[in-house]
């Protein structure tokens, strides 16, 4: 049964409070520099004394005299950037930012908790316990991710540039995103302790064959969709990062609509809430970089225009039309609207 109107709402509103309130969290922590840099404190340590040694011990320095430190004829000296203003939230693609977040959320509240009209009081406190799991497996694989890029990379870019794409909001979230899945393919949040036996498979008739086609041709798609965007300086320089959500979106979209079109044709509804609530999004964000001048939405851009020249001012269409493709087609699926549509059977007395 689809869930009610209000409920939907409810659930969308939780869901944009929360990531909104994070990206502040990483946008805070890019104030927290202003126009310096972060960078590796020797003197207590090259790689800390906490967290495992993940996190390294840091000071704040001017821009100007860090780069004058390092472009002397004395490499001994060198300071190590581990990040900048920018680094965390990324403005520049707010937009995309926020997607990622208000996805993790969703899967969060709707998926693993059965936020807000199927919480069940007896499970909610291991649900809660595998979302601190979640949390905590995100930061501690990215700091981890952080530490091994930076041990290996020379570029003389920051740290958490170099491993998040410029955002480290990103990568935690896409992080809080992957292992909720992870745990939800588990069923750790809802296990039981009496193991069920396993059906038998011996009358099974494989759909392999139809399954493979049809993903293989929506990838054909979303590969030539993707070459055309980029043609057309709609997607971004680096095309392995636009082109890995469309096929996130490929993934996302069979399994929840099924993995031919005579399984698509059935599901109108939900497919209609991930095209038209894409379609509502993008111009949303646009009126909103308008009105706040520092929150960018990726396209037709002031903010990418003026950091990389007016050719590239769309950069971020295609992360933002597949990322809340991604975000709007588990919203339907959330609040119970991407089921086969039903048939009024007639009654005989």
């Amino acid at each position: 049964m689809p869930m009610k109107i209000t409920n939907a709402i409810l659930l969308l509103v939780v869901c944009v409070i929360c990531a909104t309130f994070n990206m502040q969290f990483f946008n805070g922590l890019d104030e927290m520099m202003g126009d310096q840099y972060w960078v590796i404190d020797t003197n207590k340590g090259d790689h800390g004394w906490y967290a495992m040694g993940l996190l390294p011990h840091v000071k704040s320095m001017p821009k100007d005299a860090v780069k004058a430190v390092n472009t002397d004829n004395d490499p001994s000296n060198d300071l190590a950037i581990y990040a900048q203003n920018g680094d965390f939230a990324g403005n520049t693609l707010y937009g995309v930012s926020l997607g990622f977040a208000l996805i993790m959320y969703l899967i969060w509240f709707a998926f693993i908790i059965g936020f807000p009209d199927r919480v069940d009081p007896y499970l909610l406190p291991r649900k809660l316990f595998t979302i601190a799991v979640i949390i905590s497996c995100s930061v501690v694989a990215n700091l981890f991710l952080m530490r091994i890029t930076a041990d290996f990379a020379h570029e003389p870019m920051s740290r958490i540039a170099n491993i998040a794409g410029n955002h480290a909001s990103i990568l935690f979230h896409a992080a809080g995103i992957w292992f909720a899945l992870l745990f939800s393919a588990l069923g750790t949040h809802t296990h039981s302790f009496g193991e069920m036996l396993a059906p038998d498979s011996r009358n099974w008739h494989s759909q392999a064959n139809e399954k493979f086609n049809w993903l293989f041709t929506l990838l054909a798609l979303v590969t030539g969709l993707e070459l055309l965007l980029f043609n057309n300086r709609l997607a971004l320089p680096d095309t392995a990062v636009d082109y890995a959500l469309w096929i996130i979106w490929v993934v996302v979209f069979m399994r929840l609509y099924g993995f031919s079109p005579k399984y698509w044709i059935k599901r109108p509804t939900g497919i209609a809430i991930m095209v038209v609530g894409t379609l509502l999004t993008l111009p949303l964000f646009y009126v909103l970089e308008r009105l706040t001048g520092d929150l960018g939405a990726g396209f037709a851009s002031p903010l990418l225009a003026q950091a990389l020249g007016s050719e590239n001012q769309n950069v971020g269409f295609s992360l933002m039309v597949s990322i809340y493709l991604v975000f709007w087609m588990e919203f339907a699926t959330a609040i119970r609207m991407n089921g086969p549509l039903k048939k009024a059977v007639a009654r005989t007395l």
